[in-house]
C-alpha cells in the first residue's frame, strides 16, 4: 500500500484517529459507505480477496474489505507489511506470529484491535447498532437470563441499551477466548454479574467448565463505549490472566 490513499478509498472509508486507550493494543476504526465501494479497492490496496468473498454480495465485500484494510494499517503500525489476514474455518482471523487481534463491523463502521502477544494473550472487540426497544423485548431471553435482566434494570439502563451492551460484550468475550477453547460456546457461558456505568464496564462470570482449562479464575471485565447509536466493547487479557 502506498502512503497516500487512492481517491476511491477515501471516498469509501473515513478513518478515525488511532486509539490506544485499550492497554497495550492499537485500535483503528473508520466509517464506510457501502454505495461507494468498488471491488478494485482490493487490488489498489494490495488486500487479499478470498474466493468466498469474491462470490459474496457487494455489501459483504465492503464489510470484509474495511475490516481487513484496518487490520493491515494496525499491522503496519507494528512494522508488519504485506501480511494477508486470512480466516480459519470458523471465520476467525489468523494473525502473524507474535500478534493477537480482533475485527468487527456494523453496516457502516469497522474496527480492528491489535497487540503483541508479549503484552496481551487474548483480545476481543465488537461493535453493534443499538437495538430498538421492540427488538430488545423480543430478543432478550435468547441473550440473557432473568438474573442478568434484573442486573440491567438495577443499573437503571433501558432494556434496549443494556441488552445491546450485553450482546456486544458477550461477542467480545467469544472472540477473545475462542482461539483458546476452539469450540462454540453460547451466550449462557458468560453471565453478567455487574454493571459499572460510571467507569463504562460490565463484569461476567465465565463458565468454570470452559474457564478452568485455560487458567481463568476471575470475572471477565469488558469495557464499552456508546457513540453514534452503536456500542463498541472490548476485552483484553494479559499473560498473567490466561494460561493457555
Amino acid at each position: 500500500m502506498s502512503d497516500k490513499p487512492p481517491a476511491p478509498l477515501t471516498e469509501f472509508l473515513h478513518l478515525a484517529p488511532p486509539d490506544q486507550r485499550l492497554d497495550h493494543a492499537l485500535v483503528v476504526a473508520g466509517t464506510f459507505k457501502v454505495d461507494k465501494f468498488n471491488e478494485m479497492l482490493f487490488d489498489l490496496t494490495g488486500t487479499h480477496l478470498p474466493d468466498t468473498i469474491r462470490r459474496a454480495s457487494g455489501k459483504r465485500q465492503a464489510e470484509y474489505f474495511a475490516g481487513r484494510y484496518l487490520a493491515a494499517l494496525a499491522l503496519r503500525h507494528f512494522g508488519v507489511e504485506q501480511f494477508d489476514v486470512l480466516a480459519d474455518e470458523k471465520r476467525c482471523p489468523d494473525w502473524p506470529n507474535g500478534f493477537i487481534g480482533s475485527i468487527s463491523h456494523t453496516d457502516n463502521f469497522a474496527v480492528c484491535a491489535l497487540a503483541p502477544t508479549s503484552k496481551l494473550r487474548a483480545i476481543g472487540i465488537d461493535c453493534q447498532e443499538i437495538l430498538t426497544p421492540k427488538k430488545a423485548a423480543k430478543l432478550w431471553p435468547k441473550i440473557i437470563d432473568e438474573n442478568e435482566y434484573s442486573i440491567i434494570s438495577a443499573a437503571n439502563l433501558e432494556l434496549n441499551y443494556g441488552l445491546s451492551l450485553c450482546f456486544s460484550a458477550k461477542e467480545s468475550i467469544y472472540k477473545a477466548l475462542y482461539p483458546f477453547i476452539r469450540k462454540f460456546f453460547g451466550f449462557s457461558a458468560a453471565k453478567l454479574c455487574a454493571v459499572n456505568p460510571r467507569q463504562h464496564y460490565l463484569e461476567f462470570q465465565f463458565s468454570s467448565q470452559l474457564a478452568t482449562p485455560i487458567g481463568i479464575n476471575h470475572p471477565l471485565r469488558v469495557y464499552y463505549q456508546l457513540t453514534d447509536g452503536r456500542v463498541l466493547s472490548h476485552i483484553s487479557l494479559g499473560p498473567n490472566q490466561i494460561n493457555a
